[in-house]
């Protein structure tokens, strides 16, 4: 069964409204407990399903003005969804970055990816997450600063008052961060203190870029920490609507 089809599967037989287990749907479709958790996982960020304890049921209709992320996934359940769309993102605003450059690169598994395809040479980088310092530091040829501050493992970055002073005073390119949502012209993510930090840094920037795959998209979540109509740029994916499109390029260039 293809995953597309598994995942229709998982669809339909939550419609009756009822919460299913990892366990019992596993056991329904025939497949290993991991890669249902896989597809919960993406149906989630999705917007289709909502995750409770120990399974999953079908997700509330959502509100006016895009549909509520229900919570903050972790990094490593970050990393498991929507490579391919998030790789392609990463490659194509990549080739903005030049030898000579100073960038600061945000938290997050689309901004991560962007590693293999940056000048090796020549490059001064600036980042708060430790995901992606980890990535760069064995290159070695580029000038490489990580802001510290408060440690949130859940994104694997620094963030709070400390993080903030360290940037206050620095003069940044090009700058990419990403989203946990982008709706009625805002930009979201989930914790009050990396919003502050990332419009902070978006304020120092000569150049501003979004990287969203398209399941962000009309998703809300607790902090919106920028305007999108302030940026250079949304890099997505082709997944994104056509509707969605246009309503995003009443703000901003869209970039697929």
């Amino acid at each position: 069964m293809l995953k597309s089809e598994r995942q229709d599967r998982i669809i339909e037989l939550l419609g009756s409204g009822s919460v299913a287990s990892v366990r019992d749907m596993a056991e329904r479709l025939g497949v290993s407990e991991m890669t249902v958790r896989r597809d919960f996982e993406e149906l989630a960020e999705r917007g289709i399903i909502e995750r409770v304890y120990g399974g999953a049921r079908l997700y509330r209709p959502p509100a006016p003005g895009g549909t509520q992320v229900e919570r903050e996934f972790s990094h490593v359940e970050k990393a498991r969804l929507h490579e391919g769309e998030k790789r392609d993102i990463a490659r194509r605003a990549a080739a903005l970055v030049s030898e000579g450059d100073t960038i600061f690169l945000g938290a997050g598994t689309t901004v991560e990816q962007m590693v293999p395809y940056l000048p090796v040479e020549r490059l001064r980088i600036v980042t708060n997450s430790l995901a992606l310092f980890l990535q760069l530091e064995p290159r070695g040829a580029q000038e490489l600063c990580l802001v510290g501050g408060t440690y949130r493992a859940r994104t694997s970055a620094f963030a709070g008052p400390m993080a903030e002073d360290a940037v206050a005073s620095l003069g940044i390119g090009k700058t990419f961060i990403g989203a946990n949502g982008v709706a009625d012209g805002s930009i979201f993510t989930s914790n009050m203190e990396e919003g502050r930090f990332q419009r902070l840094v978006y304020s120092k920037a000569s150049e501003r870029y979004l990287l969203a795959d398209s399941s962000k998209i009309g998703r809300r979540d607790l902090c919106g920490f920028f305007d999108l109509a302030n940026i250079d740029a949304l890099f997505c994916d082709a997944g994104l609507s056509d509707g969605d499109r246009t309503d995003l390029e009443r703000y901003t260039r869209v970039e697929l």
